[in-house]
């Protein structure tokens, strides 16, 4: 058979994989084949790699503790990776936070600061140390969380939607600074997904107009061609065929996966 595309056995690291895109993604690889290392600052985490694990006895899962603003933590989440798999192979860095939504002028800095230390400087992170790793390995697939508020200006979301478009030029510049080592980055754009951090969101927006949840669901599913929320396994699809061969050629893209909600 063809290893077109192939992607059992690799070896891969996903932050943010206590819950929602990020468990989802861990578990979608471990069912492929491929070993993973969850990461993230909820102890959570824990259970969530025992439940992958115990569903996939064949992959190898290991969690570990990290709060990604912090560089010492990620250099050890690669280290810890690399030691114990034996390579990194995939690096999803997906581990993000979001704020309550407010005006320019009503935002409190101390989110602005909040925001950038995890969903910018917590993927720049990532991608340093996958880097150097990937660097001396010749190969390698990074894959970083964007978004689509990082493509298009939402009101409330000044904020946060400029940490995902920081994300989207780091992947840019860093698919060219690795094209001649043979390691391609790409940024996933997550539409409206089936997330903790996205109820939030609804139970927000709902509030704010006087209707239920379920309305509010209702609404936004109406807003998606495909007509559902995205989940992990979506996410955990394109990172598979980045790292096979069948995806080898695309880097420094930042890909839509949000059921046609956005084409931007």
């Amino acid at each position: 058979m063809s290893d077109f595309r192939a992607v059992a056995g690799k070896k891969a690291a996903v932050t943010g994989a206590a819950r929602g895109i990020g468990e989802g993604i861990a578990r979608t690889l471990a069912s492929e084949g491929l070993d993973v290392v969850l990461a993230d600052m909820r102890p959570e985490v824990q259970a969530a790699a025992e439940s992958i694990a115990a569903d996939f006895p064949d992959a190898a899962v290991h969690w570990r503790i990290v709060d990604v603003s912090s560089e010492e933590q990620v250099s050890d989440l690669i280290g810890f990776t690399v030691s114990t798999l034996g390579r990194l192979d995939i690096m999803a860095n997906n581990a993000g936070i979001h704020v309550a939504p407010a005006n320019v002028w009503e935002t409190d800095m101390a989110d602005v600061d909040k925001l950038m230390a995890v969903n910018y400087k917590g993927i720049f992170h990532g991608c340093k140390f996958a880097a150097k790793q990937m660097i001396a390995q010749g190969s390698g697939t990074i894959a970083n969380t964007g978004s689509f508020f990082g493509k298009v200006g939402h009101p409330g979301s000044a904020a946060y939607g400029a940490t995902k478009a920081a994300v989207h030029t780091l992947t840019m510049s860093l698919a060219l600074e690795l094209a001649p080592y043979g390691v391609t980055v790409n940024a996933l754009c997550p539409g409206l997904a089936a997330t903790d951090m996205h109820w939030a969101f609804v139970e927000a927006d709902a509030q704010a107009r006087g209707i239920s949840v379920d309305e509010m669901k209702a609404i936004e599913l109406e807003q998606i061609p495909l007509g559902r929320y995205g989940y992990g396994s979506d996410y955990a699809g394109a990172i598979m065929w980045l790292a096979s061969k069948s995806g080898s050629y695309v880097t420094g893209q930042s890909i839509n996966i949000n059921g046609g909600l956005n084409f931007t």
